[in-house]
């Protein structure tokens, strides 16, 4: 056979191969249409750099609007519905029902030496956010590491938002001041349970105090989980018993 035949069989047994293959659809790039929202986040509603699903997204959108323009029954509504922002830590990335952040404490990441060799391969933790109406929710999963602080003459630490300090105390009540995506909002975690307030915060100033040895060693014991690197101590007041009351805090950076 010459040549020229060996050449017309082989092209000719190519073509009957190729028109017997399965044929392989054409890729379909999608376009998305740019809309205002895109400049902080894809979804709409989610902080910028966060991992947040669409869900979050929109309770997140509804939360900014309702606080912006809502009357104070819409306001209280939504509230009671959804509850209201939360901070925490956590060591899962992502989680639908959380808007997660990487964390800024370099403490909360695996050490690496100059070379990005790791050198202390410890568990990463996460910044955290639900819409929360009960910080017991917090406590239903290993995987959150809730803020919390501690009351000299008390045992059981309370939660509180992370890296925040309460205006001040009445009784069982505690009033913060927090913001949402540029949005301020003030509430109150009473007994666990976390609650919109909308009258004006008292003023009282939040003083700087020694830590007590009592108050040291309660919290070495809570931060077994090396949450924190150190620890701090101020005063806070009490509106009902008109007077200060020492507290612990954590400190992670």
């Amino acid at each position: 056979m010459n040549n020229y035949f060996k050449i017309l069989l082989i092209t000719s047994i190519t073509h009957f191969s190729i028109a017997l293959s399965p044929q392989v659809p054409p890729k379909v790039i999608q376009e998305i249409e740019f809309k205002p929202h895109m400049v902080e986040h894809l979804i709409k509603g989610c902080p910028e750099n966060s991992e947040c699903s669409s869900k979050m997204g929109d309770i997140s959108e509804k939360f900014k609007n309702t606080i912006l323009k809502g009357t104070l029954k819409m306001k209280m509504e939504f509230a009671d519905k959804h509850g209201l922002p939360f901070t925490f830590w956590t060591t899962l990335p992502k989680e639908n029902d959380t808007i997660t952040y990487q964390s800024k404490c370099n403490f909360h990441h695996p050490q690496k030496d100059k070379f990005g060799k790791i050198i202390s391969d410890r568990q990463p933790i996460y910044e955290g956010i639900r819409f929360l109406k009960s910080t017991k929710n917090l406590k239903d999963s290993q995987d959150i590491l809730p803020n919390i602080m501690l009351k000299e003459g008390q045992q059981k630490p309370i939660i509180i938002p992370r890296h925040s300090l309460p205006f001040y105390t009445n009784g069982d009540a505690i009033f913060f001041q927090q913001e949402f995506r540029g949005v301020d909002f003030k509430f109150k975690v009473e007994n666990e349970r976390v609650s919109l307030y909308t009258a004006a915060l008292e003023n009282h100033e939040i003083q700087s105090a020694a830590c007590s040895k009592e108050l040291l060693t309660k919290f070495k014991e809570i931060n077994s989980q090396k949450l924190y690197q150190s620890a701090y101590c101020k005063l806070i007041y009490d509106v009902r018993a008109k007077k200060y009351f020492r507290y612990i805090f954590g400190w992670s950076c």
